[in-house]
């Protein structure tokens, strides 16, 4: 016998003790550790405690029966997979079938031939090791490969928000206008998530995603002339025109690169919140003048979290505003500006906004 199954704990099971002898003798001879048990009950016991390689079952035994044990085994989380052997002195067609149904993966009828018993339990023994080796192989090809996506994520994912600071350090000099709308945008959807709304669409993993993508609402900035976007009085109007540019040029820049990942689920969500972040629930904003449902959540989400940071901070044209005044405004355009439903997950949590505006400051 080759040495790849020696010593492999086998557990058989009948209630006649000459059996159990004559089995037992024949894996030994074999190599194997036989482990006898008298009945159902005590296999299942044994097997518990300390699952066995394979199992040597006889079909026709009192209390129990082979095939209610063996369904036994297959609803085991430990034992489901245990390769089962059926032995038995009727096997017609009938019981066979019954046999596999029950979860069998062999059987062997009585009286047995000692070579017989070897060659079906060493096959079903080298089958058991071979799809264990390949679990555990793909199992650690999903871990490299999973390793190496969440490598090139975050590769990825540090380019892309490296530059969004790049174009925010334009009229916001440290980038942590970023930071906060991400933070914000982030505890927004995980508030609106415990309270029960858009559960279908708040995911954990959207909620994920949108933390990361809010950092693009602003990228398309970059094309955004020095002199409309650090002016320090008003625009006038052909300026704000160039300015609302932003939207679309951010937009088409991640689609160019869309194209090439189709499948990418952080550059689809990072182009709705690029382009439509200034949309308003009314369907007053721009580029699109989309209205309520029709601007995508995330973009709704980082709406309000840009606004607020965006008022709270200091600007070339103007001083920040005053959490309390800049809370007041966004109540007042609940249904107007914003989804009701997201300024009621501001609400909610509106001294949490105040420390983290102080704590991540834009000094």
């Amino acid at each position: 016998m080759s040495s790849d199954v020696e010593g492999s704990s086998v557990l058989v099971v009948d209630d006649a003790p000459e059996n159990l002898r004559a089995l037992c003798g024949v894996l030994r001879r074999g190599g194997l550790v036989p482990r006898p048990v008298t009945s159902g009950r005590r296999a299942i016991e044994a097997a518990a405690f300390d699952p066995p390689e394979l199992v040597l079952l006889d079909i026709q035994m009192p209390e129990m029966s082979g095939l209610e044990v063996c369904r036994w085994f297959k609803q085991h989380e430990r034992l489901k997979d245990l390769p089962i052997i059926f032995i038995s002195g009727f096997f017609g067609s009938e019981e066979k079938v019954a046999a596999f149904r029950a979860g069998g993966v062999d059987y062997i009828s009585k009286p047995f031939a000692a070579e017989e018993v070897l060659a079906r339990v060493n096959t079903h023994l080298r089958l058991q090791r071979i799809q264990g080796e390949l679990l555990s192989q793909n199992h650690q090809l999903e871990e490299r490969i999973s390793e190496q996506v969440k490598a090139v994520t975050a590769s990825q994912l540090a380019t892309i928000s490296a530059l969004a600071k790049l174009a925010e350090t334009r009229d916001d000099d440290t980038g942590r206008h970023i930071e906060r709308v991400q933070l914000f945008s982030r505890r927004l959807a995980q508030r609106m998530r415990e309270m029960s709304l858009y559960a279908s669409q708040l995911t954990p993993a959207f909620v994920e995603t949108l933390s990361e993508t809010a950092s693009l609402h602003d990228i398309g900035k970059v094309g955004t002339p020095d002199a409309i976007l650090l002016k320090p009085g008003k625009l006038t109007d052909e300026q704000f025109t160039e300015m609302k540019k932003h939207c679309t040029l951010g937009a088409q820049t991640l689609a160019s690169v869309l194209e090439r990942h189709p499948s990418n689920q952080f550059l689809r969500m990072g182009i709705e919140v690029a382009r439509s972040h200034h949309e308003k629930w009314d369907g007053s904003g721009y580029p699109d003048g989309l209205a309520g449902m029709h601007i995508p959540l995330s973009a709704r989400i980082v709406a309000l979290a840009d606004f607020y940071d965006a008022l709270t901070s200091r600007r070339c044209y103007r001083t920040a505003f005053s959490h309390d005044e800049t809370a007041k405004m966004i109540h007042e355009r609940a249904g107007a500006h914003f989804d009701p439903d997201v300024v009621a997950a501001f609400s909610s949590q509106e001294e949490e906004f105040r420390v983290i505006r102080t704590q991540i400051e834009h000094c």
